[in-house]
């Protein structure tokens, strides 16, 4: 195989696992036999053995700091590293850290370093704030969706610095049908960060719903993830009198695992304005693991989810209305096993790994 002659540089957080760290994991699996290196630039975290283990070296660095000397620190290591590896393509997978690359860059020995950044969703007010300094400094803004996309050039990029590029899968595609729905008891799941704005309280409140009005169905719900909102939605569990039918999982380690134990994926996700974007790891990971889909319909995800076709798309926060889409789930099998495979051979042709780095590659030559 030959290399391409570019030698790149991914600058993320790395200090949790979260979406924009693990698309730095991909990006680095599979961008790292194709070039003639790749860094990563972050914080050392959980992932770090993993990277390690690919070969790619990691630089550890923190800018989500107020602290001016470990900023400066940060700038400082981040010039070393670029000139020290003579680095051609900064990719920074979140907008925290472009400021300091823009002061960085002025040091750069190589003036024609190209800096690219994914935008994964930003508050509205963010986006009027950073965009058109982004656009300023050169930058080429890639959505993670074609919404976001839109949403950048909206905001002032120019449209021929932009594109996008979905999130890739990391799970292995099953080679599996779909699980049988034809038993007596179902199980519920979601997968979320247990945060502000993940509008998981939406999930117990479908959960309340359906085993108040369909009480002949044995039904189980869980929720996967872990957050500063944990004790909130366990005491709101208990408030709506369900506690004993939802069970709270905590952080999961093993997704595979996860979508392999339950029936049917709901994404409670609902966002309001140009807040949040994308499409949801957790959605590609479902329909990778051939698991149905019903979800709120909420900024990028109907690019996926696409009503009476790859699953249930619901309008946001209608609750009779989700739950008739979880029970017809449940009741029309074929139809749903017709949305299972038409979901999961959308996700095989648009977030496979290898053609994601492959239109990285593409894109940072030609954009």
């Amino acid at each position: 195989m030959v290399r391409e002659n570019l030698r790149i540089l991914l600058v993320s957080d790395m200090g949790h696992i979260g979406g924009t760290e693990i698309a730095t994991l991909i990006a680095a699996t599979e961008l790292n036999p194709l070039v003639t290196s790749v860094g990563v630039f972050g914080k050392t975290g959980p992932l770090f053995e993993r990277i390690a283990g690919l070969g790619v070296h990691q630089v550890s660095a923190d800018c989500h700091t107020k602290n001016p000397f470990k900023l400066l620190d940060y700038v400082y290591k981040l010039v070393k590293t670029v000139n020290d590896n003579n680095i051609d393509v900064i990719h920074a997978q979140m907008a925290r850290p472009l400021p300091f690359i823009w002061l960085a860059k002025k040091f750069f020995k190589n003036k024609d370093v190209k800096v690219f950044w994914t935008s994964r969703g930003l508050d509205h007010e963010t986006y009027q704030k950073v965009v058109p300094f982004f656009a300023k400094m050169g930058v080429r803004g890639l959505g993670n969706c074609k919404l976001e996309q839109q949403k950048l050039i909206r905001y002032g990029y120019p449209a021929h610095k932009t594109d996008y590029v979905y999130n890739a899968y990391r799970l292995t595609p099953t080679t599996r049908s779909m699980k049988s729905l034809e038993k007596e008891s179902f199980t519920i799941g979601t997968l979320s960060a247990l945060r502000e704005g993940r509008s998981v309280e939406l999930f117990l409140e479908l959960a309340k719903y359906m085993l108040t009005h369909q009480p002949q169905r044995k039904l189980r719900f869980v929720i996967g993830g872990d957050g500063n909102h944990r004790s909130e939605l366990e005491c709101l569990a208990d408030n709506l009198g369900i506690a004993q039918q939802v069970e709270f999982l905590g952080r999961v380690t093993d997704v595979a695992a996860f979508m392999d134990q339950i029936d049917v994926f709901v994404s409670p996700l609902v966002v309001d304005g140009d807040t949040g974007a994308g499409l949801s790891n957790s959605i590609v990971e479902a329909m990778i693991m051939k698991v149905p889909v019903c979800a709120f319909r909420a900024a990028g995800i109907e690019e996926i989810v696409i009503n009476d076709k790859t699953g249930h798309l619901i309008e946001p926060r209608d609750i009779p209305a989700m739950a008739s889409a979880v029970e017809n789930t449940i009741v029309f099998k074929d139809t749903t096993e017709s949305y299972v495979n038409q979901a999961y051979d959308l996700i095989i042709r648009e977030c496979d790994p290898k053609e994601y780095a492959q239109k990285l590659l593409r894109l940072y030559k030609e954009l």
